[in-house]
């Protein structure tokens, strides 16, 4: 039976791998910040792709932070500076075996996380994809593009891998993704000042 992937973030790239892993027939569930949120999130009945034109709505399980189920594997693709305190109300519900995906833009709130729970290993990501939020629980897939995923403490590959190949989620696993962290910084502070002068999304730069 396949572990289920927790997402912990409903932006834009956490609901696109949610939406392409709950896709491939993989169990998804969906951490929602409180009470409020989730059910504002059952009510849209799910999450919807918007990808060439075409939307389809995913029916992902919601809950909260305080639900029991334990995880064992978890998407983090919350804001950098919500990760930490984030992790820290998720970290009773951890498994001894825990996995953390670290999909944050900079350096730093990794080791944040690391720290807060030493018993998990902690795998950090950095992406290419295109994707932006047109409302809520709603993402447009932009452009194609690519995940690199690699831990600098422990170089061997996850096997759940083989679930990004069924999602169709375009990755590779790195055994330098601290120099792959450290180019998409430099990649962000060269556009994201662009984007705000022109009015427009990093894809238009």
């Amino acid at each position: 039976m396949s572990t289920t992937w927790h997402i912990l973030g409903a932006g834009s790239l956490g609901t696109l791998w949610a939406t392409r892993l709950a896709r491939a027939g993989l169990p998804v569930r969906l951490i929602l910040r409180d009470a409020e949120r989730l059910r504002s999130y059952q009510g849209a009945g799910g999450l919807t792709l918007v990808e060439q034109g075409k939307a389809s709505t995913y029916a992902v399980p919601g809950e909260t932070p305080d639900s029991p189920e334990p995880i064992r594997r978890l998407l983090v693709a919350c804001k950098a500076y919500d990760a930490e305190s984030a992790i820290a109300r998720l970290a009773p519900r951890l498994t001894s075996d825990a996995e953390l995906i670290l999909l944050q833009n900079g350096l730093g709130s990794q080791d944040a996380v690391a720290t807060r729970v030493p018993q998990a290993r902690c795998i950090s990501a950095s992406s290419t994809e295109g994707a932006f939020r047109d409302g809520d629980w709603r993402v447009v897939f932009a452009g194609h593009g690519f995940t690199w995923l690699g831990d600098a403490a422990h170089p061997v590959a996850p096997i759940w891998l083989d679930d990004l190949d069924a999602a169709k989620i375009p990755h590779e696993w790195s055994a330098d993704i601290l120099t792959r962290l450290w180019r998409k910084l430099a990649l962000n502070c060269a556009i994201n000042p662009l984007t705000v002068l022109h009015g427009c999304r990093n894809g238009g730069v």
